[in-house]
């Protein structure tokens, strides 16, 4: 017989839906998502140093016509894609792969990117929302 862990599982990855209460135009509300997404959140907030409150006034304001929760999760999209695309070469070296698979090269340090990135997602979810009209 199999014995069952006891050990629960990661609320991110069960699907499992979480309440957060904010402040967005001076009254509060509360917002639902995944665990998942606010994770997701957390972490790009605590990169960029913003607090939850703000970010969600940001994207209430840049909201035309989705849902509070769908458009945070919209703008976290933005943000990590555009992350990933800073960070992501244009072009692969063939040398270099080779150097590197070889221990004779060492990348540096992944630097913070200097490009306001939250800024970036919330003008690219803005434009989205712009041509559903």
């Amino acid at each position: 017989p199999r014995r069952r862990s006891k050990q629960r599982p990661n609320p991110a990855s069960t699907g499992r839906r979480l309440k957060r209460n904010v402040r967005v135009g001076g009254r509060r509300t509360t917002i639902v998502l995944e665990a998942y997404v606010w994770d997701c959140i957390d972490s790009m907030l605590d990169r960029k140093g913003v607090s939850l409150d703000t970010f969600c006034a940001d994207v209430d304001d840049t909201r035309l016509h989705s849902s509070m929760a769908s458009s945070a999760r919209l703008v976290v999209l933005a943000y990590f894609r555009l992350l990933e695309q800073i960070n992501s070469p244009p072009f692969v070296d063939p040398e270099l792969q080779r150097l590197g698979r070889e221990g004779a090269l060492r990348a540096p340090a992944a630097a913070r990117p200097l490009v306001p990135l939250l800024q970036l997602a919330l003008r690219r979810f803005a434009q989205d929302e712009a041509r559903v009209e």
